[in-house]
């Protein structure tokens, strides 16, 4: 039943896999501030196709500072696996949050004006009733720590210090998770609060703010806070977890925290900008990397980026993840060098340590912090396997997976991978995987609801029964289960007891389920379009 994962999945494979291994060079600790850059781009140009292969990323655009100035720049690969149109240095991809970082570059370029202050709280400048709006619910409702948000301020924001959510939704209450300034929660709710107050204080929309204060003085002429019609021949595809291109995400409303297209030269002029305090007064400059709440040993956060703290001095640096395009950037403010590197792949940040240590040299501890999986993780070499030979071929070589790591591919990795070719319609692999997750994790009650479900899906001969089955064997396994979050067993157990109904009524009628088709479906050709799958409870 339960998979944090909402990607819309074909049932064909579309990007060719190639062997998988490790082609990462030894980590050198220090920084390449070499000035000649021929050497470094010839590694690139030699590294980046062969990792792109090994990761199954389509398209991925890279961008060099050096000396404070945008060097080099190239695309990679392709633009959307269906068409196999090629990635150019003006191909466009979804920066996600990279958008936060330069949206606080124009926030202080307005602060510098005396349009708002840092440190008032943003309360002051809002009207109660679009507080009120934002929270869904009166400011002074019971339970409601009114006094926490009106402590928040700007500072707050820009280092997510704010104690604002990050996705999660009022139940029934905005929530608010600590007074602000006091720890570091990443926070794109304090975005959207700080993108309202300066709207309101300018009384103008926020793409023509960015347009006015960041693209048009940078010169970032092919960035855009909102959709455009011609973005539809310019932009790259996003391709999920299993390769499958999705439909744009077109915003016609910028968003402080996410909306931003973009191509990886024109932001790499926006790093090289923050670099050298263009477009800031000296004090604002400094004042955008100076660290305003720890995050780790390494890391800590100041007014737009992270920063990364070790023996080659203070790096800048951001990410962004919208699942189907993931990205990276890393500045040396002293030493003058960054890379910028853009992709349209579920997998783009698998290859994060190998691109930055080959471009930029240095330690890779916000890579660490935000612990994303390698191109060669137990789980992903498993996925690939799955694609290419089916899930009985990736369960026998599960040993072989393993091998380095014995706990990789947990319960829920499992379970979310299964829950993938379920939505994909490869019913048998789904199966196979959700049990594989029935034999290692027997106390779950989850993991028996999930085989249930896959089975009343298939809708093949028999599989009325063994969906029975096995929901009951999950309510028999509720009461014992070990999983903590007591809310999510009731949701599960009340699931389980009305889909045994149904299940039992069709059985009666003699009629199958109509959930789903008897057979393992063919592969559809590469673009046909294909339904979202069912979201996940």
């Amino acid at each position: 039943m339960r998979t944090d994962l909402r990607l819309t999945i074909s049932c064909c494979v579309v990007f060719a896999l190639s062997p998988v291994g490790s082609v990462a060079q030894e980590r050198p600790a220090p920084l390449r501030t070499d000035p000649e850059t021929t050497a470094l781009v010839a590694d690139l140009e030699a590294l980046i196709p062969e990792l792109m292969g090994r990761a199954h990323v389509p398209g991925l655009s890279v961008a060099i500072i050096h000396d404070g100035h945008v060097v080099w720049d190239r695309g990679f690969g392709i633009k959307h696996v269906c068409t196999g149109e090629r990635v150019t240095r003006e191909t466009l991809f979804e920066a996600a949050s990279l958008t936060k970082p330069l949206f606080a570059y124009a926030v202080l370029r307005l602060m510098e004006e005396g349009v708002l202050d840092l440190d008032t709280p943003l309360l002051d400048y809002l009207p109660r009733e679009m507080v009120e709006r934002l929270l869904t619910h009166p400011l002074d409702a019971e339970g409601f720590r009114r006094d926490w948000l009106e402590r928040v301020t700007a500072r707050h924001v820009l280092s997510h210090s704010s104690g604002l959510p990050h996705g999660e939704r009022p139940d029934p209450l905005f929530p608010l998770f600590f007074e602000p300034g006091t720890s570091f929660r990443y926070s794109a709710a304090g975005y959207r609060a700080l993108q309202l107050t300066v709207e309101h204080r300018m009384g103008k929309l926020l793409e023509e703010i960015v347009q006015e204060y960041v693209f048009a003085p940078l010169g970032m002429n092919h960035s855009s806070m909102i959709w455009q019609d011609s973005f539809e021949a310019t932009a790259a595809q996003g391709h999920g977890l299993i390769g499958k291109p999705e439909p744009f995400r077109k915003y016609t409303r910028a968003h402080a925290a996410a909306s931003m297209y973009t191509t990886a030269a024109d932001y790499a002029r926006f790093v090289s900008a923050v670099m050298n305090g263009e477009g800031l007064g000296a004090d604002w400059a400094a004042a955008m990397l100076t660290p305003q709440i720890d995050v780790d040993e390494h890391n800590l956060w100041s007014l737009g980026f992270g920063i990364q703290r070790d023996g080659n001095g203070d790096a800048f640096w951001q990410w962004g993840d919208y699942g189907i395009f993931r990205n990276f950037v890393i500045a040396y403010k002293e030493a003058k060098i960054a890379v910028v590197y853009l992709t349209n792949s579920y997998y783009g940040l698998s290859i994060a340590k190998d691109i930055v240590t080959t471009a930029v040299g240095g330690e890779v501890h916000a890579l660490d912090w935000l612990g994303y999986q390698p191109y060669d993780a137990p789980v992903n070499r498993f996925t690939w396997t799955v694609l290419s030979d089916g899930a009985d071929a990736a369960v026998a070589r599960l040993p072989e997976f393993r091998a380095n790591d014995p706990e990789a591919m947990d319960e829920d990795d499992i379970n979310r991978l299964g829950y993938v070719f379920l939505n994909a319609e490869r019913f048998d692999d789904a199966i196979t995987l959700f049990e594989l997750n029935v034999r290692e994790h027997p106390q779950s009650a989850n993991t028996y609801d999930s085989l249930a479900e896959a089975f009343m899906k298939r809708d093949a001969e028999g599989d009325i029964e063994r969906a029975i089955h096995y929901y009951r064997k999950s309510l028999e396994v509720i009461p014992t289960d070990p999983h903590s979050d007591k809310e999510f067993l009731e949701r599960l157990k009340a699931n389980a007891e009305q889909r045994i109904r149904q299940l039992e009524q069709k059985r009666s009628e003699g009629r199958r389920l109509g959930w789903g088709p008897a057979r393992q479906p063919q592969a559809p050709t590469c673009c046909a379009p294909s339904g979202a799958g069912r979201a996940r409870r």
